[in-house]
C-alpha cells in the first residue's frame, strides 16, 4: 500500500482567491475552483475596490459578468479570472 501524505491536498495546483470571511488570520491565498461561485465581497477582494464599485460597473455594463441566484448577485470564479487576464492581455 502506498503512502499519502495527508496535509497535501488531492487537487492538482489551481488559481489563488480571495481569502473567505473565516479566513482573516490566514495570510496564505487560498485555491478556488473554477465554478466556484463568488458573491459580492470575494469579487471586490479578488478585484481589490469596493462593493460600491462592483455595483456601478453593473449598472455600466462593466466588469467581470454576473448573475443573480433569487435576490443574490454571483459570479463564477473562472469569469472573474478570465476577464482579469482579458484585461491585462489588453494593455
Amino acid at each position: 500500500m502506498m503512502a499519502t501524505n495527508s496535509n497535501v491536498p488531492a487537487m492538482e495546483p489551481g488559481i489563488f482567491g480571495p481569502r473567505r470571511r473565516g479566513d482573516r488570520g490566514s495570510r496564505a491565498p487560498r485555491l478556488v475552483e473554477a465554478q466556484e461561485l463568488w458573491d459580492i465581497d470575494d469579487v471586490a477582494s479578488y478585484l481589490g475596490v469596493t462593493k460600491q464599485t462592483i455595483y456601478s460597473w453593473r449598472t455600466t455594463g462593466y466588469g467581470p459578468a454576473g448573475f443573480r441566484v433569487g435576490k443574490h448577485l454571483r459570479w463564477r470564479a473562472a469569469t472573474v479570472i478570465n476577464w482579469t487576464v482579458r484585461l491585462e492581455e489588453n494593455q
